[in-house]
This record gives C-alpha cells, structure tokens and sequence, in this order.
C-alpha cells in the first residue's frame, strides 16, 4: 500500500515521537518534591469538636512546632528527632503529622510504638483511626478496617496501592518489635517503656531502622525520673534546642525558664505569675506571649551533636495559662509525688529522685529529743492505717497515724510469730484489728484499715483477708517500675494454671518506687510544722531505725547487659520496717488520706479528738464501761465509711 503524505499543517499538530520519549523519561526519573510536613498538615489536617482549637491545623497558634516538623521531613538529613516536652502539649499530633505526612507523602513501611499493647490498641482507636476519617489524604490511601481483612486490622494498616503501611506496636511486646524492616518510625511516650522479656525495647526498636541509611526515628515524651529516664538521656545527647524569644521592651532573646517565674511569684496572687527578662529586668506578662512566639526562634545549646533535640514546656502553650501553672505549682509544693507530676507535666523535666536516705541516727537523735511517746496516738494523728509485711516465719506490722498537710507519726511496731496461714498467727491479726490506742484526749481508737503484704504466700493471706471487710483490710503488692502509680486497683489477674481470679476491691498494686522516694525526702525534714514531716516516738530501737534506712536506688546490670535501676540494700540488713511503713502508707492513701480537704479534716478532727466524757458521773444512769476493753466504734464504722466513698479513680486507678 503507497503511503499517503500528510499536509505539512496536519504534520505541525501531531506529537513529537521522540520527544515524548525524552520528556516521559524525564518526569519518571526527577525525584518528588520535597515531602513539606507544615504545608501538608495545614491542607490537610482538620481537628474534630474535641479539641481546643476545631478546625484546619494553624501552625501560627504553635509557631514552635514549624521547626521540628521541617526537620522531621524526609528530606532532612538528621536521622533522630528528639520532643521532651510538657503533657498535653501537642507532642503527639506533632507525631501524627509526621507519620500521616509520610504515609502520603513519600509511603514506606513505618512503626508507631507506644508503652504497651493497650497504650497502642487506644491510639489507634481514639486517635489515629479518627485522624484517618476526617483527613481527605488519608482516607483515600486506607481502608475502613473490615474483619478477616490482613491488610487493615486496628494495629496494622496497609495502603491500598500496597506502597506502604503502618504497624503500631507495643514496646512491652519483643514480638511486636521483630521481623519487620522500617525507615521511619515514632517511639511515643518514650520515658514510660520498660524492659520486655528480650531486653531494652528502645534498642529494638532502634534495630528495625539500621538497614537505612536515611532513616527517621521521631522520639518523643514527657520525662520522669532523671536517672532512669529514656527522654532525658537522649535530650542530654541532643543539640537541645529551646525555644528563645524576644522580651517585649528590649528585645533580648531567651528561653522562658520555669526558675524565672518561680522567682517572681507571689504565693497570695498566683494570678499575677509573669517572667522578667534577665537583660533589662522588665516584667514580661501573658499578653506578651503570642507576639513573642511568633517572633522567637530555635537555638541550639548543645551544637554539633547527631540527635536534634527540642525541648518546649507548658509556659509557651495557648493551651496553659501563667495563672494555672503558678497554681499547679502551689497545689503540688511540698509533696514529693506532687511536684514530680509538676514538674515532669507542666514544666516538661525530669524529677531528682531521693535515691539516698536521710543518716538513720539523725531521724533518731531527733525523735528521742521531740518524739512523741511510743504507743500513743499523737494529737493531728486522725487516721490509723496498720502496714503488715509476711515472712515465712512471722508476720511484722507497724501502725502509723496520718494527718493534715501529709504528715504522719508512727505508733507501734510488732511481730507475729509463724507463717500467716497458721491459725495462731491469724487469731494474732484478728486481734491486730480490734486493739485499740490511746490519744491525749483520753479515748481509745482501733486501726482505720489494714493492708497486708500478698506478694508471698498470697492464697493464704488472701482467704484470711476475706474474713474481714475489705474497708478495713485489703492486700497489696509492690509494682515494678518508676512510673507506677501509688495505688492502683488488680480487677483480675490469670494464675499459672490458667484460670481468671477475680479480686473485687481487694487487692492493690502499690507503687513502692514512688513512695519511697517520697518518704526519703520527707525524712529528711527536721521542721514539724513542714509539711510532710514524720515523726517518730521516743526510744524506739536502732534496728527499726536502720531498716527504715535501708535501701537506695542504684543501677543494676542485667543477666542481658542492659542496666536499670532499683532500689537495693545490703545483703545482710532487713529491710521490714521500711516495707511496712510503704504499705501503711499505701493503706491510708485507700482511706483518702491525700484527698482529703480541709473541710474533711476539720470534721475528723472534731469527731476523733473530742474529749471522752467522763464516765464516773454516769455511774448512776448505765453500767461504768470498760476502756481497756472498748473500742471507738464510731471512729472505725466512720472511717470504713470513708473508704467506702473512694472509688478506684480516686485512688489512682491506672493501667499498669
């Protein structure tokens, strides 16, 4: 067949062959545009009703969040990004962009790991499967999760063109830390993860990156305990980066430091809280500071190292007032577990923890100089709580009286000879209940609550404990770990035959870490009007003296290397007295004792301390009662009452 030429007009319209190879080549081979986090977040993300500011994402309401989110690009050659930071400051959304960004963006396989498998399965639920529905980006990558569906369950979420996906993790799971390569990934809440059963979960987590030259590893979280925390090591090997603004009548340039205000407060107007610049000495009020942050910047104080790390606090936050943290700030002052929640979640820094005691002779040469008598109840002493600690041949005890502003005396110690499944020993504890004290005001008052060591021998001291009310008797366990809350409730827990038990209101997981960082310092007070101060009787023994004492916390290396710390004791010293004044503690924090309000105390107080009535002009109305052999029953039936009132929140219920 003769080819027919075409009309050079016709042959002008026609498409280059040769240059639509070139310029088809060229576009598949130029590399994507920068992945921009500020600029996808702000067309992207859109907060629901439940947040403080509904709508589409502002970067300008937290101009100090641009930074951080330009580094964590893909494009930025830092590989770790450190966030320590205050609570509910915005770290996690932060690390949601991140994430969402770069599942649009440039998709790979990514990582979200949380403290634990629960921490994680809550996440997904209430945050990021939200984030998924209300993002337009997101939601056209992911699909709504269905049963039996592999590639969309609630921790693990595939794109639909399979280019990439993200699994979401628990650091308390080595399982969930294995078998998987990442380039990017988010470790959340860092300061919380424990060791698993394989080791360090950071180091794991760390592995899952290590083929990637490029990789990008987001930590972020709020510290705790300085020695042991994973954020504050990281921050300590970061640029740690702050936050500098210009003061608004000079225009000197520097970080708002919690000291600065603390400085400047006046305890009787906390309302008044402000900073002064360290240039000119100006005072520099909440109405400053939006302008500040718009005009402030990030400045490295430690340049040059291979982790940028920022640090941001409450004091920069829309979300916070100066006001309300000066008065967080005089709600926590002299309580130990108080100003450690402060000063980890409002002013974002870990806590000095009290690792060492207080010189056993100096709390006894002070209590033989000022104690009260031993086997008294001193005057403020309203509630009574008994802590018992079970060996396998006795069963030590000690009473402590609790009162206003956290202060506590101790009354009277004992030991219970044999195993607490003897039934002369638990004759020995019915009876531990229904003894009574005597105060200054000539009544005579039995123990509030009891709470007994379950760690050994639980089975037996868990039948004794069921013949008495658990208002007044509950057992309690130590809890591992630094983060542990004082008193959390056990629901349930599965024995090693398999099989569910069931505890009610029974049986508490105490944070022993906790309190006895607390109470070394508060030991450490020699004023009795500050607050917190313990008190001790006249002439009780040294050995009572040295196992208060007894431990400290120290870091301790593992059979697997890793090193964590703990508190310790010397081989040879017992260390009884000081687990059964924790668990006394923990027994008194069930009645309500750091709840209580002033109100409370004022109606103890009136109803405990009253005057006994002189029963010699009774003689000729009612039969003359005998004290030694009467109890307050008032008082008890009162005090159950109060522990009745008290739910597992108001105890501190967490998820251990």
């Amino acid at each position: 067949m003769n080819k027919i030429p075409l009309p050079k007009e016709v042959l002008k319209k026609l498409a280059n062959a040769r240059k639509c190879v070139r310029q088809s080549m060229s576009k598949s081979l130029q590399p994507p545009p920068p992945a921009n986090l500020v600029a996808w977040a702000a067309h992207n993300i859109v907060f629901g009703s439940d947040s403080p500011f509904p709508g589409p994402f502002n970067i300008e309401r937290f101009p100090f969040f641009k930074r951080p989110l330009e580094v964590l690009s893909p494009d930025h050659p830092a590989r770790v990004v450190l966030m320590m930071k205050s609570a509910q400051l915005g770290g996690t959304v932060l690390a949601q962009i991140f994430a969402g960004g770069c599942l649009d963006l440039a998709p790979s396989p990514f990582l979200y790991t949380h403290p634990t498998d629960g921490n994680a399965g809550r996440w997904a639920r209430q945050k990021w499967k939200p984030m998924v529905r209300r993002t337009a980006a997101l939601s056209r990558l992911f699909s709504v999760a269905k049963a039996r569906d592999a590639a969309n369950s609630v921790l693990y979420q595939e794109r639909k063109d399979g280019q990439g996906f993200i699994q979401i993790s628990g650091a308390n799971s080595e399982a969930s830390l294995s078998m998987m390569s990442v380039p990017r990934q988010v470790q959340d809440d860092l300061a919380k993860w424990d060791m698993n059963n394989a080791g360090d979960p950071e180091t794991q987590a760390d592995s899952r990156s290590q083929a990637f030259e490029w990789a990008k590893i987001f930590k972020v979280g709020t510290p705790m305990l300085e020695d042991s925390c994973r954020v504050t090591a990281n921050f300590k090997r970061s640029t740690q980066d702050h936050y500098h603004i210009p003061c608004p009548h000079c225009g000197h340039e520097h970080p708002l430091e919690w000291e600065n205000m603390l400085a400047a407060l006046d305890e009787a107007h906390p309302e008044n809280a402000c900073f002064t610049c360290p240039a000119c000495g100006g005072v520099i009020e909440q109405k400053h500071r939006e302008q500040m942050n718009a005009r402030g910047g990030w400045v490295a104080h430690n340049p040059g190292a291979s982790i940028v790390g920022f640090y941001i606090w409450s004091a920069y936050s829309p979300l916070q007032s100066w006001a309300r943290i000066a008065e967080a700030w005089l709600a926590a002052k002299g309580d130990p577990a108080k100003e450690q929640a402060f000063l980890n979640d409002t002013v974002g820094r870990p806590f000095k923890a009290a690792g060492e005691s207080p010189p056993w002779e100096t709390i006894r040469d002070r209590a033989n100089a000022t104690g009260h008598l031993a086997g008294h109840i001193p005057p403020g002493a309203l509630l009574l709580a008994i802590g018992c600690d079970c060996q396998i041949d006795r069963v030590e005890w000690n009473l402590y009286g609790f009162g206003r502003d956290l202060k506590r005396w101790q009354i009277e110690s004992g030991v219970i000879e044999g195993h607490v499944s003897e039934a002369r020993a638990q004759r020995e504890l019915d009876t531990l209940l229904t003894r009574v004290w005597p105060d200054d005001f000539g009544n005579r008052r039995a123990a509030d609550i009891l709470a007994i060591d379950a760690n050994y021998a639980k089975v037996e001291v868990m039948d004794w404990a069921r013949r008495h009310p658990q208002e007044r008797v509950i057992c309690v366990r130590g809890a591992k770990g630094d983060a542990a809350p004082e008193l959390a409730l056990v629901r349930e827990e599965r024995l090693p035959n398999g099989t569910v038990r069931r505890y009610q209101k029974r049986f508490w997981h105490v944070g022993v870490s906790g309190l006895k960082s607390a109470l070394y310092r508060h030991l450490s007070k020699a004023d009795p009007v500050e607050r917190g101060y313990v008190a001790y009787p006249q002439g009780l023994d040294d050995e009572s003296y040295r196992q208060l004492c007894a431990e400290r916390r120290a870091p301790v290396k593992r059979k697997d290397g890793f090193v964590e710390w703990r508190w310790v004791k010397a081989s040879t010293q017992k260390n009884e007295f000081l687990d059964t004044t924790v668990y006394a503690e923990a027994a008194a924090i069930r009645l309500g004792w750091k709840r209580m309000t002033e109100a409370d105390w004022d109606r103890e107080q009136t109803r405990r301390e009253a005057p006994a009535p002189d029963l010699g002009q009774l003689d000729l109305l009612e039969p003359k009662l005998d004290k030694a052999s009467a109890g307050p029953a008032a008082p008890a039936k009162k005090s159950a009452t109060l522990a009745e009132q008290m739910t597992p929140q108001d105890c501190g219920e967490m998820e251990l």
